[in-house]
């Protein structure tokens, strides 16, 4: 490791492409070691190399993020980042519902909102206050959103883990609104559902229509 470090510190003042090259051969056995932690995860030791060759890349390209850390705790932490993603990416998730997308936009836009106008990010209760939702319930919409962005990293405990669940009643106005948050949020769940219906139809119409004129041309 005292190698990793002696080159990242040279590369650091002297930012050539040899030296470059040199600090990626050396660390290259970071990212095989870092992979094996993920070795239950169902995705192929190859395509877990190749996101580990990203984060190393990151690593040598931004050793200023280094800030005081030693090069390969640095590393690995990048290479983990990417192998994580990779996973991630590789394993199917179910859709989030409208109402959940809606309210976790204007969660993140009044985030950005805030945070421009206190300097700071907001805490619980400025970002609940500015959304008009009680605490109680803003903490429900993040488990919400959590559930639906909850994958595990082992193929085997994706299949037995249950999804982090929520309660949509949990979520309610904290002063009376014209259309309080449940009623939006049911009215959001009947419009998925007429859309979902819409689709079928239309799918069925127009795939059976497709199905008759290629029969009636085979009849000819």
């Amino acid at each position: 490791m005292e190698r990793l470090d002696e080159l990242a510190a040279q590369l650091s003042v002297r930012p050539t492409a040899e030296l470059r090259q040199q600090l990626l051969q050396a660390a290259w056995p970071l990212v095989e070691e870092v992979a094996q932690e993920f070795n239950a995860s169902g995705v192929s030791i190859e395509e877990l190399l190749r996101a580990g060759h990203l984060g190393l890349l990151n690593a040598v390209s931004n050793l200023s993020l280094q800030r005081g850390m030693g090069f390969a705790d640095f590393a690995r932490n990048l290479i983990r980042g990417e192998m994580r993603d990779c996973i991630r990416g590789a394993t199917p998730r179910p859709e989030p519902p409208a109402w959940l997308e809606a309210l976790g936009s204007q969660i993140d836009a009044v985030n950005r909102e805030l945070t421009g106008e206190l300097g700071r990010p907001p805490n619980l209760a400025e970002l609940a206050g500015r959304l008009n939702l009680t605490e109680d319930g803003l903490r429900e919409a993040f488990k919400a959103r959590a559930a639906f962005r909850y994958t595990s990293l082992s193929a085997d405990q994706r299949s037995t883990d249950p999804r982090p669940g929520y309660r949509l009643d949990a979520v309610q106005d904290a002063a009376p609104a014209e259309v309080p948050w449940p009623a939006r949020a049911r009215l959001a769940q009947a419009v998925g559902r007429l859309q979902w219906l819409a689709e079928q139809l239309l799918a069925e119409l127009f795939g059976r229509g497709r199905d008759d004129h290629k029969h009636a041309e085979d009849d000819q």
